[in-house]
């Protein structure tokens, strides 16, 4: 783990016959990473430990491209990629991947949308040839879209208007970020547009993000680099350059700040969740500040889950997150449930004593910070033990541009990290006057 270099770049055309493929770089041996001349980017890292490869397809496309009325077609587009192309008719794609004793499925995010085949080694070029079919093939019908729209809306009220604390947490978003950027609508989009959308809506999204110079196929596994790439030109390379993918303009979220929310649902439990505006590792100018939040949040989830709820016991559960790998700025949530009889600023200034405390005194994280990067270090290494989670770092840091040797200098960038620096960072970052909150009440079941 310790000094992984990525190796300088070399060019290698000679070792593809009748090649249109340039191989950029390796790292350690074990991944290859190629381009085609239509721009599609290609990342394999060799696992031979069993004789099965996951090849994904990622798309450079989210909820942070999407606006009103249109919130969510990137998850029903989606949808829409399993309802059959010209080769492959309804249900013909998943019968296939089955039959060959595969496994396969698809997620949207806010910043990217992947597709998925986990498969016996022997399948790697049928999984290929039947995803690139649908990167260009795809076919569109009402009666299909009718279908997946009453998915998608049952989906969305059983993951959210079902779900109390999932809309504490889409509210906080509406509320953090203007509805002119990104990051304010919610992944499965906002019912309204969701009952909207019509067959060519879809169509033009279609159109417009799927092409391979705004695609990037990552395969892990039991496999030949060669032959990935081989079967990469074979199935992809007939697919045009996309010019206008070059011409589309990001939209970075509009941060807004001093926003407060409460929100009567029913419910068991309350909720309580603040908000401050921190930079990603993309967004931050300063990289390591963004590996320090990172820390902190660790720290500070351990640390306040011990004080509020173990010592004090005024909360019954705290909670602290961030998102390193955002394309856009993010935020660093602190959420907990109070205790029964406890007000929620009675825990509110807790927090706010526990971050005093370790800003000015960040000696006493000492012990802490040893310990967080020993259970970091560990994880890193047991991820490695699933080609699932090794192919989803490799698609998901090339699709947000942060290159994939992150995925590798993770590790050493926490362990660089000093008590020092979580003090500052807390102090550059963790400014209470400059909050968002949403508070849930709840009404009973």
């Amino acid at each position: 783990m310790k000094n992984l270099i990525l190796l300088a770049f070399f060019f290698a055309t000679n070792a593809f016959s009748n090649s249109n493929a340039i191989v950029i770089s390796k790292i350690n041996n074990n991944i290859t990473q190629a381009s085609l001349e239509n721009g599609l980017k290609i990342i394999v890292k060799v696992d031979s430990r069993a004789p099965v490869f996951i090849s994904q397809l990622w798309y450079k496309v989210g909820a942070s491209n999407e606006s009103r009325p249109n919130t969510g077609i990137s998850h029903m587009l989606e949808h829409m990629m399993f309802k059959g192309t010209y080769q492959y008719p309804v249900g013909e794609f998943s019968r296939i991947i089955a039959k060959n004793g595969g496994d396969e499925n698809a997620f949207t995010s806010k910043d990217y949308t992947a597709y998925y085949q986990k498969m016996h080694r022997s399948k790697l070029g049928l999984a290929i040839k039947m995803e690139a079919d649908r990167m260009r093939n795809l076919t569109f019908s009402n009666r299909e879209l009718e279908k997946e729209r009453q998915v998608v809306i049952e989906e969305r009220r059983m993951r959210v208007e079902d779900n109390p604390n999932a809309k504490v947490f889409e509210q906080l978003r509406l509320i953090s970020f203007d509805k002119s950027g990104a990051y304010h609508a919610p992944v499965i989009g906002f019912q309204a547009d969701i009952e909207s959308y019509k067959v060519q809506d879809l169509r033009d999204w279609y159109e417009k993000y799927y092409a391979p110079n705004n695609a990037a196929l990552v395969v892990v596994g039991d496999v030949d680099p060669a032959q990935v790439i081989k079967y990469a030109q074979q199935y992809f390379s007939m697919y045009k350059f996309n010019p206008q993918i070059e011409n589309l303009k990001d939209k970075p979220p509009i941060a807004l700040i001093r926003q407060t929310k409460q929100l009567k649902l029913k419910a068991k439990l309350p909720l309580y969740t603040l908000a401050f505006h921190v930079p990603s590792l993309g967004s931050a100018k300063d990289k390591s500040q963004a590996y320090q939040l990172e820390m902190l949040a660790y720290v500070l989830d351990n640390g306040l889950s011990k004080t509020l709820t173990r010592d004090e016991q005024i909360a019954s559960s705290v909670s602290v997150s961030y998102r390193l790998y955002d394309k856009y700025q993010t935020q660093f949530n602190i959420s907990f449930i109070a205790a029964q009889g406890v007000d929620n600023d009675t825990i509110i200034s807790a927090i706010k004593q526990q971050v005093a405390e370790l800003i000015q005194h960040p000696e006493l994280l000492k012990d802490e910070i040893r310990r967080t990067k020993a259970q970091l270090e560990a994880n890193f290494v047991f991820e490695q033990d699933q080609i699932s989670t090794q192919s989803y770092y490799l698609g998901m840091l090339q699709t947000v541009g942060l290159g994939i040797d992150k995925m590798f200098n993770y590790v050493d960038k926490m362990n660089e990290i000093e008590t020092k620096d979580l003090s500052n960072v807390a102090n550059l970052y963790l400014n209470f006057d400059q909050i968002n909150t949403v508070e849930l009440l709840p009404q009973g079941i």
